[in-house]
């Protein structure tokens, strides 16, 4: 009985699956060649009804009979499919990954355990300026060009050891779990400012051992716009400090010329004078006052600007000092129709360290305000000696029933050229000035302000500030004046005066004159 031969080629049809042509037998080679062969890579069949791809590997040996020659071949075949799928899915992995590394517009650097560059991206190479031959094996700073390594080389020089970006890859290298970022900068190969580059450092483990990846991101014209904007900042600075100072400096040279003026006016209307002369005197004057009254909140805010504004520290009689605030905006209040309750001085102490001159400017800002916006009811003021943790405070209040404010207009208080209605036919004037003033010298002084205020219920303005007692009154602080802008019945100043009217505005001098002559009486200015 003879057997049907048949070919290695119809029991397995080989063929190369990655390009589907046919795949020369092996066996011929054996035989021919009297050695072991196997298959190449991705040789395989396709196997069912489906084709289904299976890959295999070969042993393919020729065999012998007694006297040596050949006389036929053995095949050893093994399906390793599950293997080259793991293969391919790990070559595919690695060319998206690389796909990835390669387009990504931030520059990636891999560095191995000794901190020389394996792999860079193109975007690395652009901001090294180096092409990847010349890169790969490089230390990193030798390739950036760092400042230390053009003598030592990178991690050699005396400095290596403050560089911030040599410290973050040692520290890279030693642990596994080290992660930082950091912004240096870098010799430019092009031009002759450096390259500012923030870096990120972290790892990943690969078959060859832990690698260290380094992202690099160049922030160069971040750096310039930067740069520009804080030169700006300083010229504006700069620029608005020289007015302030300007300003600051201008005090006595705008002050003097307008209070010779209003002495001027004084003198004039002691004069014989018919009607119309006295009342356009006084109309020039109270222009002339209001003009000073903005001039000086001007020139305190020019000094709070520039911090020239210096608060000094005397012994005074706080109770004298409020007697005589309160008795001339009393006056002004009684002038229209409101009532005007001071606070108890007896809850005061009686003499206190500060700046008496800065703390009647902030009831002055803080009662002209309240009379200004009140037009029916009156004013109160409240004081008295608290605690504060440890601290003993003096705590002061001034309530008005006036108009009141919302809470949306109580967010433009205490900010300069700011007032609640700013519109030019705003029925109230001033030039947004005041509050701000009164909260920076409050908090110059250590304390603070606050305002609770409501639609038509009035405000409160409230404000505290570390208390230091003295045991009596300096000789200096008896001598300061403050200028007080307001009008006044004049009727006790002498005996021209008594023949002018209600609403005619004394001079400095006559008001204080005025103040002390009532306290000396024993006046309670209430």
């Amino acid at each position: 009985m003879v057997r049907e031969q048949i070919s290695f080629h119809e029991i397995c049809s080989l063929l190369n699956l990655r390009t589907g042509q046919r795949y020369a037998s092996p066996l011929e080679q054996v035989i021919h060649e009297n050695r072991v062969v196997g298959l190449s890579r991705n040789i395989g069949i396709l196997r069912g009804p489906l084709q289904e791809l299976v890959y295999l590997s070969a042993n393919c040996s020729p065999l012998r009979n007694m006297s040596g020659e050949s006389c036929g071949c053995l095949v050893i075949l093994r399906d390793v499919t599950h293997l080259r799928r793991l293969e391919l899915k790990v070559e595919n992995d690695h060319a998206y990954m690389r796909s990835v590394f390669s387009a990504a517009k931030v520059g990636l650097c891999v560095l191995n355990d000794q901190g020389a560059i394996v792999d860079i991206n193109d975007s690395g190479l652009e901001t090294m300026e180096i092409s990847y031959n010349d890169a790969i094996g490089q230390q990193f700073g030798d390739a950036f060009r760092c400042e230390n390594s053009f003598r030592s080389g990178c991690g050699h020089g005396h400095a290596c050891r403050q560089c911030p970006i040599r410290r973050n890859i040692e520290a890279a290298i030693r642990d596994e779990h080290f992660e930082s970022e950091v912004t240096a900068a870098m010799h430019s190969r092009r031009a002759p400012e450096p390259i500012w580059l923030k870096v990120f450092f972290s790892q990943a483990e690969s078959n060859i051992g832990r690698q260290i990846i380094v992202a690099i991101v160049d922030i160069s014209q971040r750096k310039k716009r930067e740069a520009a904007l804080d030169a700006a900042r300083r010229t504006a600075e700069e620029a608005s400090q020289t007015k302030s100072q300007f300003l600051a400096n201008m005090s006595h040279e705008i002050r003097t010329p307008i209070n010779g003026m209003n002495g001027m006016i004084d003198l004039t209307l002691r004069t014989r004078l018919d009607e119309e002369q006295r009342e356009n005197l006084l109309s020039a004057k109270q222009c002339s006052e209001d003009l000073l009254r903005i001039i000086n909140d001007l020139l305190d805010f020019s000094k709070l600007e520039c911090g020239k504004m210096e608060l000094e520290q005397l012994d005074f009689d706080l109770r004298r000092t409020l007697r005589c605030v309160c008795l001339v905006h009393r006056k002004v209040a009684k002038g229209k129709g409101l009532y005007f309750r001071p606070a108890d001085y007896e809850q005061l102490p009686h003499y206190i360290t500060g700046d008496p001159m800065r703390l009647r400017q902030i009831f002055h800002n803080l009662l002209t305000n309240a009379v200004k916006f009140t037009t029916d009811g009156g004013i109160t003021v409240q004081g008295e000696k608290r605690r504060q943790g440890d601290q003993a405070v003096l705590w002061f209040a001034v309530r008005d029933t006036g108009i009141g404010m919302s809470f949306e207009e109580q967010k433009k208080l205490f900010k300069p050229f700011s007032q609640v209605d700013g519109s030019t036919t705003r029925k109230f004037g001033g030039t947004g000035l005041g509050l701000m003033i009164v909260k920076d010298l409050v908090e110059s002084m250590g304390g603070q302000i606050e305002v609770h205020s409501a639609p038509h219920c009035g405000s409160e303005f409230a404000f505290w500030m570390p208390l230091r007692e003295a045991a009596g009154e300096s000789e200096e602080s008896r001598e300061r004046t403050v200028f007080i802008n307001t009008r006044w019945n004049k009727q006790s100043a002498g005996p021209e005066a008594s023949e002018k009217k209600e609403e005619d505005v004394g001079d400095i001098a006559s008001l204080l004159a005025y103040c002390e002559q009532k306290l000396d009486e024993g006046d309670a200015c209430e």
